[in-house]
């Protein structure tokens, strides 16, 4: 059911990427489903190279050369093998990486073997300097191969995909143009999210595949500001950012009060968003005549009920969520509320969405936050 969902979305978003829930040592016959023979690179990260340097004699038909990418010299010597190379097994995330960047150059198929509950380094479009590069051939999940490794920060991501989808819904209805090319995707992954290992890793990658189509959400912004704070783990930075904005997201509608006419400083914000996406944050502003304004706040008024509805709903989740990401491992968020409030503002002038922070910046409505969910220092009681 994983992989069929998985391809789904995939081939919605163009990708030619198959999905394999199976044992490491199929990633022979999968290579062979691409070229029956020949020159093979088998590289692997350098925790991972006795697992996989022990299949080698699984490629029978193939010459394979192997390669172990250690931390500090990731994809070197790569180019000197020869032109003729016909295949890539990469094993881990850095592998992965450095094998995607060569096989666009060279015009190899490659196998993709991830070693953590990730999809960043499976699926993004481009490599860490901007180059664009070619989506895997295949991706074969083990199971018993990955354990536990980056589960609870793939629980977290993960979740971020409810945020993504609401996203869209509160757009939506405040800006009158519905953006929901990949809205089912999004709520099928957060669903996913909660359940099993492969469920996971299945959502971590659909979330990938709709992130390929659109990625200006605003709670991705917060998400990626929090990143940026003090190297916390991707997993730490995820669950402050779901728990953070559903505080804020029920307070907005459960006990906001606009201002009748309301007119904050946009080009003092848009400077301040241009040292984060450069001139692309002066499209994000649109000042709202009083006109607009005045009606803004007469469909916060209509719409208020059902987003609090929705604030309940998301909140229920996220409830499983920090079941779910406590259980793996995952560590309490260390944010001091005024990075999580600057980070939550700033995330409303990184996005063409309407949003929730969008929506208490022009109604001119305050956040109604006394240290929220996650306490003095932290910003949750999680």
């Amino acid at each position: 059911m994983c992989r069929e969902r998985l391809s789904a979305a995939a081939r919605a978003c163009g990708l030619k990427t198959d999905f394999y829930f199976e044992n490491i040592s199929a990633a022979a016959r999968i290579a062979k489903r691409f070229v029956p023979c020949g020159k093979l690179l088998l590289i692997a990260d350098e925790e991972e190279a006795g697992i996989a340097l022990a299949l080698r004699g699984a490629f029978a038909g193939f010459q394979v050369y192997s390669v172990v990418s250690g931390k500090e010299n990731v994809g070197q010597g790569l180019f000197s093998l020869p032109d003729d190379l016909r295949a890539v097994v990469a094993v881990g995330g850095r592998s992965i990486a450095a094998a995607r960047f060569f096989c666009t150059l060279r015009g190899a198929y490659l196998v993709a073997v991830p070693n953590r509950f990730g999809a960043s380094e499976l699926l993004a479009l481009s490599a860490g300097d901007g180059y664009p590069v070619n989506e895997p051939d295949a991706v074969l999940f083990d199971v018993a191969f990955v354990g536990g490794k980056g589960r609870a920060d793939g629980v977290a991501v993960a979740a971020l995909s409810a945020l993504y989808a609401e996203d869209i819904d509160v757009d939506g209805v405040f800006s009158g143009e519905r953006k929901d090319g990949c809205h089912e995707t999004l709520r099928q992954s957060a669903k996913l999210a909660e359940r099993g290992a492969e469920e996971l890793f299945s959502a971590l990658c659909m979330q990938e595949t709709a992130l390929r189509r659109f990625s200006g959400y605003p709670s991705r912004a917060f998400y990626h500001l929090l990143s940026g704070k003090g190297g916390h783990p991707d997993g730490e930075c995820a669950f402050a950012a779901l728990f953070y904005s559903l505080e804020r997201y029920g307070a907005l509608f459960g006990r906001g009060k606009p201002r009748a006419y309301f007119v904050p400083d946009y080009a003092a914000r848009a400077a301040l968003a241009a040292k984060y996406i450069g001139e692309a944050a002066y499209e994000n502003v649109r000042v709202p005549s009083a006109k607009e304004s005045f009606a803004r706040t007469e469909l916060f008024e209509e719409c208020r009920a059902h987003f609090c509805v929705s604030a309940q709903i998301l909140g229920g989740y996220a409830d499983k969520i920090r079941e779910r990401y406590y259980a793996a491992g995952g560590k309490k968020p260390r944010f001091e509320v005024q990075t999580l409030q600057d980070a939550f503002a700033l995330s409303a002038d990184l996005s063409p969405l309407t949003s929730v922070a969008a929506l208490e910046r022009d109604l001119g409505i305050p956040p109604h936050m006394r240290g929220g969910t996650y306490g003095e220092k932290t910003g949750s009681k999680a």
